[in-house]
């Protein structure tokens, strides 16, 4: 028999019996939209943790520090200098390695404008490698990126830290949080600061600590070449909120200055490794602890955050799955009747010399068939739940109306947006093929019943 042939007794076979065939495809349709609303769900948390650490920060970036014997409570001999900055850069996929450093002995201030008249007493301040911020990823707000060792860079909101000291208190200081009528951080109309970074004269006084000796320490202050406004970024530091990062040569020379001192031995608090891509995140994030170092990372929250999410998918799957498991028995009832109502058929096909695998195949290709046409509606129908949970989640239902925007975001996501049920491709492909292998499974035993007919006690007993 050619394949057509056996396609158009499948569909006869399944139309003449509407009612019944309409049952079983029903049964299907309910277990894969089961499993499809489940999973989807699973898959939705996953997309909002990863929505959240990619607000917290980049996800691509490690943090090295000393490596810490957990037996001994002691750190290990791997510092953190240029030789391990350097074995950083040979590691297989890293695009970029920033050490930072600070200046813990010291107390950092800053005043601004003409006679310091703006006054800022806690600051972040960073010494980085300032050639490496465009590759680490550091976004610009305003200006330019530092071109020599004396520019420095500053955070986005670095100038809501000054206070004006020609103001009376209450007035001497600019919120940068305000909030709308519904009790939000209103991001749109923030208050500008008092002074603009790049335009104003920005001095940084260091002011040694207390050694106990009784001496009033002499505070020391340095000149600032503000080039460039970083947009923050807390993955990256909380410089680039509100502090000042400046070149860690700049940054070894003001040292030597204070000290007096040319060690050449310079230690750094953390640095910093930009892998190539995400997939690249662990590989690197094992190599660097394999050189002995401790490290710290996005990626190995998401890591943790996606073995917990596979755990509920599976969960939400399996019960999903006992649906179509009902299913099943539905296609392997419906394939045993089926083969009991024609078994003179049969019989007639073998009398006529129709091949066993052909008889097989017709068989199979019905409960195949179920396991597709309930498969294929059960995913359109999980489609139009998935869109319905997302639009509801996004408040559509209460006030805000239902826009073609908002269904597009509900269907694919977008920028910013977190959905509550995400229909992945793979899930798709899965769905369909799970329903089809369930319809040839329930099928196999019945249509092995068919070929083991004998063609003469067919006819004779019909």
């Amino acid at each position: 028999m050619r394949f057509a042939d056996i396609l158009k007794m499948c569909f006869d076979s399944l139309s003449r019996r509407k009612g019944r065939t309409i049952l079983t495809v029903l049964g299907v349709f309910i277990g894969c939209t089961s499993i499809i609303v489940m999973v989807s769900i699973g898959a939705g948390m996953q997309e909002s943790y990863d929505q959240m650490l990619k607000n917290m920060g980049d996800l691509s970036i490690i943090e090295v520090y000393r490596g810490y014997n957990q037996s001994t409570g002691t750190q290990t001999e791997s510092k953190l200098d240029d030789k391990a900055v350097e074995s950083f850069h040979e590691i297989a996929g890293v695009k970029a390695v920033m050490p930072k450093a600070s200046l813990d002995e010291y107390n950092v201030s800053f005043k601004a404008g003409v006679n310091g008249r703006y006054t800022a007493n806690w600051v972040n301040f960073a010494g980085i490698d300032s050639s490496a911020l465009e590759d680490m990823g550091f976004e610009l707000m305003d200006g330019r990126y530092p071109e020599s060792s004396d520019e420095v860079v500053v955070g986005q909101y670095f100038a809501y830290n000054f206070f004006d000291t020609l103001m009376p208190d209450g007035r001497n200081y600019v919120n940068r949080y305000v909030w709308d009528e519904n009790g939000n951080i209103d991001t749109e109309n923030v208050p500008d600061p008092f002074f603009d970074p790049l335009k104003t004269s920005i001095t940084m006084v260091l002011t040694p600590y207390d050694d106990g000796t009784g001496t009033e320490p002499t505070p020391y202050e340095v000149e600032l070449k503000v080039v460039g406004v970083m947009k923050e970024d807390q993955g990256k530091g909380y410089e680039t909120s509100d502090g000042v990062m400046m070149d860690i040569n700049a940054l070894k020379a003001l040292i030597q200055d204070l000290t007096g001192k040319t060690d050449t031995k310079f230690e750094y608090s953390s640095i910093n490794v930009k892998a190539e891509s995400l997939d690249a995140v662990s590989d690197v994030e094992q190599s660097i602890k394999d050189l002995g170092y401790s490290t710290y990372s996005m990626q190995s929250m998401r890591d943790e955050l996606n073995k917990q999410t596979r755990q509920i998918e599976l969960m939400l799957g399996g019960l999903g799955a006992i649906s179509l498991f009902v299913a099943a028995i539905g296609i392997t009832n419906t394939m045993i009747m089926s083969v009991s109502e024609r078994t003179k058929e049969i019989g007639i096909m073998k009398a006529l010399g129709c091949y066993v695998r052909d008889i097989r195949a017709m068989f199979l290709m019905e409960a195949g068939s179920i396991g597709l046409l309930g498969g294929v509606l059960g995913l359109l129908f999980s489609y139009i739940i998935s869109v319905g949970i997302n639009l509801f989640s996004f408040g559509a239902f209460g006030g805000g109306g239902v826009t073609w925007e908002l269904i597009k975001q509900a269907l694919i996501g977008g920028e910013n947006v977190t959905r509550v049920s995400v229909i992945k491709p793979e899930l798709i492909i899965f769905a369909l093929v799970f329903s089809v292998l369930v319809g040839l499974v329930s099928g196999y035993q019945p249509a092995n019943k068919a070929v083991k007919i004998s063609a003469l006690e067919a006819i004779r007993n019909e």
